[in-house]
């Protein structure tokens, strides 16, 4: 940055005005959906949300847990295609997994993707990451791993929406769809051009060690074979959660067809990550959903949304859990070596 418009009041003002807008944003944001949830609330008929529990098929929760769990085991080796690439290849598929149900089981637990950092120190207990630099280069590796996971839902969800239109006021999503997997094409292509190894600004001292080894730990990006491996088992995953949503919807007595709309609902809401498990937001933005495309009552709509919390939580933590079993069990804290970086 120029020393002159570092140096400019009104630089300074626009610098220091960007947490205030932030923080006006996010209670916006909360305030909304605090308001939404109260609405929903006020609806809801507690003697048939109570009726909607009393009749589900809970064979069908089942298989929707065990889709789920497969589905993150999945998410987990998409993780470990980036962490290879990043030269922590030396990792084992255990820890990977383990470290990923424990970030799981967090992200439940916890607001705002800090689940993430506790992803992080559970994988630093591996001595293959304690050397300098690795745990700039896990990060990495989780930036390339959220970027693969986020453009293949969007080009799922759009290309889905557009080849099954959805039924009634839901139609008109097809054009979000639309732009939506044009978004992700894009961020595909920029993906595919990237060279990750390349993309690390030279600055000097501890700074600029930290943003090459994250760069490292990004390489996948770099590397066509392994992206497209990624994306493969990205896709594996997601077929997975759509098939525990199907799996919920059926056990409510309701159109599985419906999953798809739950599913890109889902993602949508994932992009505002305030509450611990999109608690509240998942709710304002899936209820009024699919009671005005599929002509469910809102009690029905309330129940199959907490379901899919509940069962989300169930199976993370206890998921969580044994992956600290794991933990305690076959791999002692590790030492390091070196001042991390």
């Amino acid at each position: 940055m120029p020393d002159s418009l570092a140096a400019s009041p009104r630089a300074t003002h626009l610098l220091s005005s960007i947490p205030a807008k932030r923080a006006a944003l996010a209670a916006a944001v909360i305030a909304a959906t605090a308001l939404a949830g109260w609405g929903l609330a006020s609806a809801v008929d507690p003697a048939a949300l109570q009726a909607a529990f009393a009749g589900v098929r809970w064979e069908w929760v089942a298989l929707a847990g065990v889709a789920y769990a497969l589905s993150q085991s999945a998410s987990a080796f998409v993780w470990r295609v980036g962490l290879s690439a990043g030269g922590l290849g030396g990792v084992g598929p255990g820890h990977v997994l383990s470290s990923h149900w424990i970030g799981r089981g967090a992200a439940e637990l916890l607001p705002a993707q800090l689940g993430e950092g506790v992803r992080l120190a559970a994988m630093r207990r591996h001595p293959e990451t304690t050397h300098e630099g690795g745990c700039a280069r896990i990060a990495g590796s989780l930036g390339a791993f959220k970027l693969v996971d986020g453009l293949g839902n969007f080009a799922l969800v759009g290309l889905l929406t557009l080849v099954i239109p959805l039924p009634g006021p839901a139609a008109h999503l097809r054009w979000i769809a639309a732009a939506a997997l044009g978004v992700a094409v894009v961020g595909g292509l920029v993906l595919w051009r990237l060279r990750a190894r390349g993309a690390a600004l030279r600055l000097p001292g501890a700074a600029g060690r930290a943003l090459n080894n994250a760069a490292r730990g990004a390489a996948m990006l770099g590397d066509r074979r392994q992206t497209l491996g990624a994306f493969g088992l990205h896709f594996v995953a997601a077929a997975g959660r759509i098939i525990s949503l199907a799996a919920l919807l059926l056990a409510f007595g309701m159109p599985a067809s419906a999953a798809l709309l739950a599913y890109a609902l889902l993602v949508v809401s994932a992009l505002l990550p305030i509450s611990p498990g999109g608690i509240g937001v998942r709710e304002a933005a899936l209820v009024p959903a699919l009671v005005a495309a599929y002509g469910l009552g809102t009690d029905l709509a309330i129940a199959y949304s907490l379901s899919i919390q509940a069962t989300v939580l169930a199976v993370s933590l206890v998921g969580a859990l044994i992956a600290v079993a794991y933990h305690e069990l076959a791999m002692p804290p590790a030492r390091p070596a070196a001042a991390a970086v």
